[in-house]
């Protein structure tokens, strides 16, 4: 069941540089702050895919039971969770920057959960993010 994880777009090629040791982490970040990416959500956003702010991302507990947003390189990456948290039935491809300042000060981040290429990030490397992703927008 652990098959080999074939990337196949540049986020993953970049998150699987990093995993390998080839892609410094400031990089990788780089590179998911200019990426799309997939999260499950609780609401059909409609044709035009629009936010509402009505609709609800899937939030994970970590093994120390703290929350963490889960999200995906890939819609096809979501594998079983629809299924096994079936409340979050649809999808949203998303720029990562933008999703990054919705997300709480207390939640971390997951990314690919319960695949063999992911990424988990605390709430104080997501702050550290966030911090660094705005100082770079410029008036």
């Amino acid at each position: 069941m652990n098959q080999i994880f074939e990337p196949s777009n540049d986020l993953e090629r970049a998150l699987v540089a990093a995993k390998q040791g080839h892609l410094p982490v400031p990089a990788f970040m780089q590179a998911l702050l200019s990426s799309k990416v997939f999260v499950l959500i609780d609401k059909d956003i409609g044709p035009n895919g629009i936010w509402d702010n009505s609709a609800t991302p899937m939030v994970l507990l970590n093994s120390e039971g703290a929350p963490v947003l889960a999200m995906f390189t890939a819609p096809d990456r979501t594998g079983e969770w629809a299924k096994q948290q079936p409340r979050f039935s649809f999808g949203l491809l998303t720029d990562f920057a933008w999703l990054l300042k919705g997300i709480g000060s207390n939640v971390g981040v997951v990314i690919n959960p319960g695949l063999s290429v992911g990424l988990e990030m605390q709430p104080s490397a997501v702050a550290q993010l966030k911090q660094g992703a705005a100082s770079e927008v410029k008036p």
